[in-house]
């Protein structure tokens, strides 16, 4: 029998970046896969802070639509760059259901709930925070910088009740330790994300599909990536 061999995932990632939610449903298969496959590789996944824009304003930010056309050139272009994600949703398992309502505001604080939820409950527990908080902005329309929504996420999570996230992101608690995150992926030359590191020495950049991702497992379960 095959000696188990540990892959670690730290991917760094931001709560408004769509293909940072496209590219953790990619991984995700891509694991689910491998596993039926009957691979001896055991994984451990941790999500890092990044800011797309830290010129956001905070909660309860900007409309987004208006945001982007600034940011993107014009109406048109926004539109195409729209439908062209929604369509790239729908090809995730489980499907994405992309919507572009609702408002865009700084998210450091779900970067400190994100990290927070690391210390609480582990892997697992920040997965789950991860996972709802990209669905409350994506295909809920909800303000990434909310505290209550923020706060209701992480109790809908189950890694601690409202009053108490509320409490913490009332507090300056993981400010510092989420700016050296970010900082981190500064010096590593980290300028788009989602970037995925394996096992601290390979770095792969963007959502990439799930068969790409597929093969580096391979590779590392049979020897050919060490």
């Amino acid at each position: 029998m095959a000696a188990r061999k540990q892959v670690n995932l730290e991917i760094t990632s931001d709560s408004i970046c769509p293909f940072c939610f496209i590219g953790k449903r990619r991984i995700d298969e891509a694991i689910r896969r491998v596993k039926a496959e009957g691979l001896p590789l055991d994984f451990n996944l941790r999500f890092a802070p990044f800011l797309l824009d830290p010129t956001l304003p905070n909660s309860p930010g900007e409309a987004k639509r208006e945001r982007y056309i600034r940011r993107f050139g014009g109406p048109e272009r926004v539109k195409a760059m729209e439908e062209a994600m929604i369509e790239r949703g729908k090809g995730c398992d489980p499907p994405i259901n992309f919507s572009y309502g609702g408002v865009v505001s700084q998210t450091t604080d779900s970067h400190r709930l994100i990290e927070k939820a690391y210390e609480l409950k582990g892997e697992e527990g920040q997965l789950r925070l991860v996972e709802r908080l990209f669905k409350t902005y994506f295909e809920e329309e909800g303000d990434p910088g909310s505290h209550d929504l923020l706060a209701r996420d992480a109790e809908t999570a189950s890694i601690m009740s409202k009053f108490d996230a509320l409490a913490f992101l009332a507090s300056d608690e993981l400010k510092d330790k989420v700016a050296a995150g970010i900082e981190k992926a500064q010096r590593r030359g980290i300028t788009g994300v989602p970037f995925t590191i394996i096992n601290d020495k390979f770095g792969i950049s963007g959502a990439q599909e799930v068969d790409a991702f597929v093969e580096v497992f391979k590779q590392i379960a049979d020897g050919r990536l060490e």
